[in-house]
C-alpha cells in the first residue's frame, strides 16, 4: 500500500506496519515525514529494517516530531546526546556485563505514564541484537478497549489511576527510585480510558507504571488493573518484533503497551537506543 512517498505494508491483523522505500538517515521531505507520522497514528507500531542511523541521525529524525525528553533514570542516558537513552549489557570494553540494563522494560507499560504530560511516541533502534530472546511485543489497548463489553466498559467511566516511577521500580525489582528522581517525578494521576488527541479512539491507559486506582479499595484497583491487563496482552492483540540489526522501531504510546522479552544478559549481547517525543495530559 503507497502512503505519499513510503511503502506500507500492514501486519496481518491491521496492528502495526512495515515500512519500505524509505531512508530516515537522509530523507528530507515534509510529504515523507506527513506519510510517516500519519502512518504510525493509523497503525500504531511502525517497522524500518536496514536503517543506517548513528547517535546524531536518529535524534535529528526524532526531533522532527516534537520536543525530546529525557528518561528520569539518568544512568542510561546517552554520554553526549541527553535525549538519547542506551540500554546495554556491554561495558566501555565491549565485555558483557551479565547485568540486564532495565528490569522495568521486561513488564508490561507505557513510556513515562508516571510523568503529567507522559510520551507521545518512541524511537528506537537496534546497533545490536539478542539472537536468543529479547523481543518487543506491543499490545493494542484501543482494540482492547472496545472489545469490553458494554457492562464491562461502563464500570470504567470517570475511574482515575495513580502512576507513579517509586511503585513502578519495587513493583519490577529494580533499584529503588533516587529521592532526586522522585522529586523530578512525583506521583501523578490519570484517566483509566484515556482518548487519543488525534483519532478520538479510546483506549486502556494501564501498565507497571500504575499504583492504585483513586476511589477504589486498594485489592479491588489491584484486582481490577490486573484483570484489564490480562485482557489487553490476549494474543488477539499483540505484534511481537524480532529484532533485527539495524532496525527501527516507532511506536504511539498513548495506545499501546510494550515489554521485552527476557534474554540471557551473561550470553546475549543486546545494545539499542531510544528517543522520545514529548505528549500532552492524557484526557
Amino acid at each position: 500500500m503507497r502512503n505519499g512517498h513510503i511503502q506500507v505494508n500492514p501486519q496481518a491483523n491491521g496492528f502495526g506496519a512495515e515500512i519500505s522505500a524509505v531512508d530516515l538517515a537522509t530523507y528530507t521531505s515534509s510529504e515523507t515525514f506527513e506519510s510517516i507520522r500519519n502512518a504510525l497514528v493509523l497503525h500504531k507500531v511502525l517497522i524500518f529494517r536496514d536503517q543506517q542511523l548513528d547517535d546524531n541521525a536518529h535524534l535529528a529524525f526524532a526531533e522532527r516530531f516534537g520536543p525530546l525528553e529525557g528518561h528520569i533514570n539518568r544512568s542510561t542516558r546517552h554520554d553526549r546526546l541527553p535525549t538519547i537513552q542506551v540500554f546495554q549489557n556491554v561495558d566501555q570494553q565491549g565485555q558483557l556485563t551479565g547485568v540486564h540494563p532495565e528490569r522495568g522494560t521486561l513488564v508490561w507499560h507505557t513510556d513515562k505514564s508516571y510523568v503529567a504530560q507522559p510520551s507521545m511516541f518512541t524511537i528506537l533502534r537496534s546497533p545490536s541484537v539478542a539472537r536468543v530472546g529479547g523481543d518487543t511485543l506491543f499490545a493494542d489497548t484501543e482494540r482492547a478497549y472496545a472489545d469490553l463489553d458494554g457492562a464491562q466498559a461502563k464500570r470504567l467511566e470517570g475511574l482515575r489511576v495513580v502512576h507513579d516511577w517509586k511503585r513502578s521500580r519495587e513493583k519490577s525489582g529494580e533499584r529503588p527510585a533516587t529521592a532526586e528522581e522522585i522529586a523530578a517525578a512525583p506521583p501523578v494521576d490519570h484517566p483509566l480510558v484515556r482518548t487519543h488527541p488525534d483519532t478520538g479512539a479510546r483506549s486502556l491507559y494501564i501498565g507497571n507504571h500504575t499504583s492504585y486506582v483513586l476511589k477504589l479499595e486498594k485489592a479491588e484497583g489491584e484486582a481490577l488493573l490486573a484483570e484489564l491487563e490480562h485482557h489487553a496482552t490476549q494474543g488477539q492483540y499483540i505484534y511481537r518484533h524480532r529484532w533485527r540489526d539495524d532496525d527501527v522501531l516507532m511506536w504511539d504510546n498513548r495506545c499501546t503497551m510494550h515489554c521485552v522479552t527476557p534474554y540471557d544478559a551473561a550470553q546475549e549481547r543486546r545494545i539499542v537506543c531510544r528517543a522520545v517525543v514529548q505528549g500532552d495530559r492524557p484526557f
